[in-house]
């Protein structure tokens, strides 16, 4: 509509207006409300992202029963009564549940039935706070009316972004469809939203509330959705649909490992081999696999997909056909273990048997980044030009390294042809880009440049992280994560020796020309290099401050870490997450909590719910203690110690303990400054360069940053 469209005895002396809408939606700052969904949301998620182009999905002719029973749930017959509102397919690991759940995706969508789908997964897409963000967004697509609706409610109140989870549903879901119901606009009736894989959601509290909010909507009626789950029936999943309130809401089914699957899983090796003879021009009639390779093989499988998905994988990326296969079924020829998963991770221990021994420890760099998350470098979702550089290895060594596990790793890759000119100048570093564009900045690194890189299935990850699995490969022995402490410490030394402070200023070393120059894998210009080099600094610093708390670590390497310039490291991070409003995710202490760089200090909190669950007192007393021994850590005792009892939070009732410490020795030591209230529930520190930004940030911050219905 023209703008002052209908307006009468209007006058207008100079000036000038701009109309900005588009499709009738209203523009602020740029943004429509509806980009800000987005951002908030995680586009990786959906049935059908570019993301998932390699998702698994049933094979024609298999699972045709689960199937049928899905869509007869999700689309009953005519006059038949309405199913009950809520699915739950529960299952263990490796059995298809993910590629059920992407399949019928795809039928509904077809049928016309889908609203939107949510598939989780421990490789970038776990966070619970883009859960209903992400859903909204695509039933927003799919609903002109809606949209306008959502759009206007976020641009005139744009915190309910940052609201929990309930308040979010009942915003974006529950209000505005009452809304159009009223006004005649309904959106229709038994509209499918799919969830899958909600146990690796990344919190369990998440997991439940997920599960209770959906529910609760169900009850009561007040949508016209129908949700469908698939899950690990982890313990407190299971809890939690076994509730009187929710399990009579709930249809469940069970898809356990049997060998009832042998002849979908059958067929689904047969074809799998005969694609890989048709993409190499070989005759598909051939007598290869061989009639007693393929039943080996279905057997070896004992009702996992996922261990006849891996064979194929394996068998496809080996230089020779034969010899592959016969070290597939090699796998089984001496087991006597019964346990359903011990074929899997017979293959498993192989593939990681055959990696050479040069090639290993860097392989286990590799698995423990990607098993520990690593949160401190955004997480699976991370750009694999941020992964070459925190490995320190180039372009072909990486892809070297993958290739090892070529049957159990995917790089997907993204296009490298980003425009990143609308952050700043690209010839300058980001220090001088606009402090707000910065987040975007880093999500734009992070997430797209150079592919994203994952585990094709969670049982590896299950199998790197069980020591009663994985044996000598397990990452989480003594050996790995010393061995991973050494190599971040080696590249927090390096990365510190190429900065210089000239003031509360960092800047390059004398005599480094650019930023790339320390990277071992550096992009086209300096706006990414610097913001790659920041980013390896600090994920350095953090791997060394977190891990630095396991009892495994070598005394000797925590003392090398003590002697580490903490002052440039504190000044990095502040620099890197300038301008960054929303609240980070930290691993400190074994614990998730808000963290927030404001004044130049890092503010970090374990709330309650986590408090409880995760913070072990007794083990935090003795990493100070052992900190103290190693020099990591002095007392401080200013001359004003009184000031400080201050900082202790007024709100508490009891007697938190607390501590204040100089973090390093010398001119590149920063202040610490934790507290600990039992009764209350909470673990608070700051990291801070100097003391009184410290102070500042905590007495200013402390109370506004750690509200719960903020934090996501």
């Amino acid at each position: 509509m023209p703008f002052l469209a209908g307006s009468q005895n209007t006058t207008i002396n100079g000036g000038s207006f701009a109309d900005h809408t588009i499709n009738n939606i209203s523009v602020t700052n740029g943004q429509t409300g509806i980009d800000l969904l987005l951002a908030a949301s995680n586009r990786d998620a959906a049935h059908d992202s570019s993301a998932r182009d390699y998702a698994s999905r049933c094979h024609t002719g298999t699972r045709e029963q689960q199937i049928e029973d899905f869509v007869y749930w999700a689309v009953p017959s005519a006059g038949a009564d309405d199913p009950l509102p809520l699915f739950w397919m529960k299952g263990p690991a490796g059995v298809g549940k993910s590629a059920i759940a992407q399949t019928c995706a795809e039928k509904l969508k077809e049928l016309g039935k889908l609203g939107a789908s949510f598939f989780f997964s421990l490789n970038g897409r776990d966070k619970a706070a883009e859960f209903i963000p992400t859903i909204v967004y695509q039933l927003s697509i799919q609903f002109p009316d809606y949209h306008n609706l959502i759009d206007q409610r976020i641009r005139h109140h744009k915190a309910i972004l940052d609201k929990t989870m309930p308040a979010q549903f009942e915003a974006f879901i529950v209000e505005p469809l009452q809304e159009l119901e009223k006004a005649g606009k309904g959106i229709g009736k038994r509209i499918v939203i799919i969830v899958d894989g909600l146990d690796e959601c990344n919190s369990t509290d998440s997991q439940c509330k997920i599960i209770e909010t959906i529910a609760a909507a169900a009850r009561n009626g007040v949508t016209p959705f129908c949700w469908a789950f698939f899950s690990r029936p982890e313990a407190h999943i299971d809890a939690t649909f076994a509730r009187a309130d929710i399990t009579g809401v709930t249809c469940t089914t069970l898809l356990p490992i049997s060998n009832d699957t042998n002849s979908d899983i059958e067929l689904y090796l047969r074809d799998g081999f005969e694609n890989i003879l048709r993409r190499r021009n070989i005759p598909t009639k051939s007598q290869w696999p061989s009639e007693s390779d393929i039943q080996m093989l279905v057997k070896a499988s004992n009702g996992l997909f996922i261990y006849a998905a891996t064979a194929l994988r394996d068998v496809d990326q080996a230089g020779s056909l034969e010899e592959a296969l016969r070290a597939v079924c090699a796998t089984t020829s001496s087991l006597t273990d019964n346990s359903p998963f011990a074929e899997l991770d017979a293959f498993y221990m192989v593939i990681m048997q055959r990696i050479p021994p040069k090639a290993l420890p860097t392989v286990l760099l590799l698995c423990m980044l990607l098993c520990s998350g690593s949160s401190y470098a955004g997480g699976g979702q991370s750009g694999v030009i941020l992964w070459r550089n925190l490995l320190a290895l180039s372009e072909i060594e990486f892809q070297a390294v993958c290739n090892h596990l070529s049957a159990v790793l995917h790089i997907h890759g993204h296009s490298d042809s980003l425009d990143f000119a609308q952050f700043g100048d690209t010839s300058r570093p980001f220090q001088h880009a606009n402090p707000v564009a910065l987040e975007e900045l880093r999500n734009h690194i992070g997430s797209k440049l150079g592919g994203s890189i994952y585990f094709y299935h969670k049982s590896f990850y299950d199998f790197l992280i069980d020591a009663t699995r994985s044996g000598a490969f397990c990452i989480w022995s003594s050996p790995t994560l010393n061995a991973y402490y050494k190599h971040s410490l080696e590249v927090l030394v390096k990365y510190e020796e190429s900065y210089t402070l000239r003031g509360s200023e960092l800047g390059l070393a004398p005599g480094l020309p650019d930023s790339a120059s320390s990277l071992s894998w550096p992009y086209t210009n300096e706006l990414v290099n610097s913001v790659l080099k920041a980013w390896v600094y600090d994920s350095a610093f953090e791997t060394c401050f977190g891990f630095g708390r396991l009892p495994e670590i070598e005394h000797q390497l925590l003392q090398r870490f003590g002697c580490a310039d903490f002052r440039k490291a504190r000044r990095n991070e502040a620099m890197l997450y300038a301008g960054h409003s929303a609240f980070l995710k930290a691993t400190r202490w074994n614990c998730r909590g808000p963290s927030k760089v404001t004044h130049g200090a890092q503010l970090f909190r374990v709330p309650g719910d986590h408090f409880q669950t995760w913070f072990d007192v007794v083990g935090f007393k003795a990493v100070i203690k052992r900190w103290k021994e190693c020099g990591i850590i002095q007392p401080y005792y200013p001359n004003l110690t009184t000031r400080f009892k201050l900082l202790v939070s007024k709100k508490s009732q009891g007697k938190p303990m607390s501590g204040l410490y100089r973090v390093g020795r010398g001119p590149g030591s920063i202040f610490w400054y934790w507290e600990i209230d039992s009764k209350e529930e909470y673990y608070q520190q700051f990291l801070a360069a100097d003391l009184p930004e410290g102070e500042r940030a905590y007495r200013e911050e402390q109370f506004d940053l750690w509200p719960k219905e903020s934090w996501r």
